[in-house]
């Protein structure tokens, strides 16, 4: 990794890291609203919010870092480490948005099927 100390990409590493585990976490939610298990759609998200907060710590103490005179040049791991955080963040605010839709999408099934019922 030319051009990064070695701590700094291990502050990379693990946004990368951390980042990935926010997205699996947020598509293990919606992954479940979609099944019907709405309590443990919001669990897994409730706990993508919490990685997603160590994961943005992560990003705070790197560009702290920088804006102390400790910046190293431009380097493909921290464009590659901004871009998994990046996307998991970006992810995360929709997902709260996909839940409500599924919600309201099934509790609209429900009412179709109980009108066809009636027009029976």
């Amino acid at each position: 990794m030319a051009g990064q100390d070695k701590g700094s990409s291990q502050e990379l590493m693990r946004l990368i890291i951390e980042s990935s585990k926010v997205t699996a976490q947020v598509m293990q939610s919606l992954e479940l609203a979609q099944s019907g298990q709405k309590e443990e759609a919001n669990a897994e998200l409730e706990q993508a919010r919490k990685l997603s907060v160590e994961a943005h710590n992560l990003q705070t103490s790197l560009i702290q870092s920088e804006l102390s005179g400790q910046a190293n040049p431009p380097s493909l791991l921290a464009v590659h480490a901004q871009d998994h955080f990046m996307n998991s963040h970006l992810l995360l605010e929709l997902a709260a948005v996909f839940l409500n839709q599924i919600e309201e999408i099934e509790d609209l099934k429900a009412r179709i099927a109980k009108l066809e019922q009636v027009g029976e």
